[in-house]
C-alpha cells in the first residue's frame, strides 16, 4: 500500500468519524427536545428533565469516546498494513 493511499484512507476514516459525531449530536438534540416537551406537558418534573439531560450527555460522551477509539484503532491498522 502506498503512502499516498494510506493518507487518503486515514482522511476517509477521520471524515467518517466526524460524520458519526455529527449524527450523534443530532440524536442528542432530538432527545433533548423530547425531554423538554415532556416537561412542558407536565409528564415529567423539572428535576427529572435535568437528570435526563445529564444521563443523555453521559451516553453521548461515551459514544464519542467509542467513536474516537475506533477511528484511532483503524488509523493504526492502516499505518501498519
Amino acid at each position: 500500500m502506498t503512502d499516498e493511499y494510506r493518507k487518503k484512507l486515514i482522511k476517509l476514516v477521520k471524515e467518517k468519524a466526524e460524520e458519526a459525531r455529527v449524527a450523534v449530536r443530532g440524536v442528542r438534540d432530538d432527545c433533548w427536545k423530547e425531554i423538554q416537551a415532556l416537561e412542558r406537558e407536565k409528564k415529567i418534573r423539572e428535576d427529572e428533565k435535568f437528570k435526563g439531560k445529564d444521563d443523555l450527555q453521559k451516553l453521548i460522551d461515551e459514544t464519542h469516546k467509542k467513536i474516537e477509539e475506533l477511528s484511532q484503532k483503524k488509523e493504526e491498522e492502516i499505518q501498519t498494513v
